[in-house]
């Protein structure tokens, strides 16, 4: 898999503070065209720290999450799902939280929660869509002694779904996959009529297939590509000007590059 999405405190590093902490895990090969990544993010509030708390925000990365709230009192409020993002969101920390995630490409997600994508809307307990198997899985995970012992247990829990479990047909079209195959290699480069070309599909069908399957538009899903793609070259290359980025990445110009950009990030490439 050559599609790596990030966040933001990956790129914007002075958001890490003694109060708040990021971190991001790569699965084994098994699992690393199933999880983008696993992830850690911890607040860690006082009186003190409330009153300088600084704006934090999640953006889109083309990815669905399990979410651990490792302070949860009970399994079935423990883990939850996110829905698919198409626009960022700020928030400011007003408590202490842990969290642990696992970040899972889309065209995986059916796989693993037995689910298609367009079903899930807002955020949903794991409870809704395993049953009583996500209570033991938050379980699991939260009695693991160390990260290590924490991303083991993850995994073998998603390898026995994956490979083992037969709860729900897990096949998505072929042509959802194909298509993102190709928007993943191409960095989010091309338009419908080349997508089209390259799966010898139709556009209009390409666009009903990623409508059942997803629930989303498939140049929504280029356009955040795309815009994930460039923000793994700041995060590599972070004295290329923002003009080389633009021409690199296809935009028409600047401006369009920098609107784009403010669309799904909420800030211009200047602001990070």
């Amino acid at each position: 898999m050559i599609y790596r999405p990030i966040q933001p405190p990956k790129l914007q590093s002075h958001l890490l503070h003694s109060y708040y902490d990021y971190q991001e895990y790569a699965p084994r090969l098994a699992l690393q065209n199933t999880v983008a990544c696993y992830w850690s993010s911890t607040f860690q509030m006082s009186s003190s720290t409330l009153s300088h708390a600084l704006e934090y925000r999640i953006i889109p990365d083309g990815c669905i999450d399990i979410i651990f709230d490792m302070d949860a009192v009970s399994a079935t409020q423990g883990a939850f799902v996110s829905s698919w993002m198409s626009s960022y969101e700020v928030f400011y920390p007003q408590q202490s939280m842990n969290f642990f995630g696992i970040r899972m490409y889309i065209e995986a997600v059916q796989a693993i929660l037995g689910y298609p994508i367009a079903e899930l809307r807002g955020q949903m307990l794991l409870e809704e869509l395993w049953g009583y198997a996500a209570g033991d899985f938050w379980e699991q995970t939260l009695a693991a002694p160390d990260i290590k012992s924490r991303i083991d247990r993850i995994e073998q829990r998603l390898l026995q779904v994956l490979y083992t479990y037969d709860i729900h047909s897990r096949s998505i079209h072929p042509l959802l996959s194909n298509s993102l195959q190709l928007m993943y290699a191409q960095r989010g480069q091309m338009d419908l009529a080349a997508l089209a070309h390259e799966v010898h599909y139709s556009e209009r069908t390409i666009r009903r297939i990623f409508q059942q399957e997803l629930g989303i538009r498939p140049k929504e899903v280029l356009d955040i590509i795309r815009f994930q793609s460039v923000l793994q070259a700041m995060y590599r290359f972070p004295q290329l000007p923002m003009s080389e980025l633009a021409t690199s990445y296809g935009y028409y110009d600047q401006s369009h590059f920098i609107n784009n950009f403010q669309r799904y990030y909420g800030l211009s490439p200047s602001q990070l």
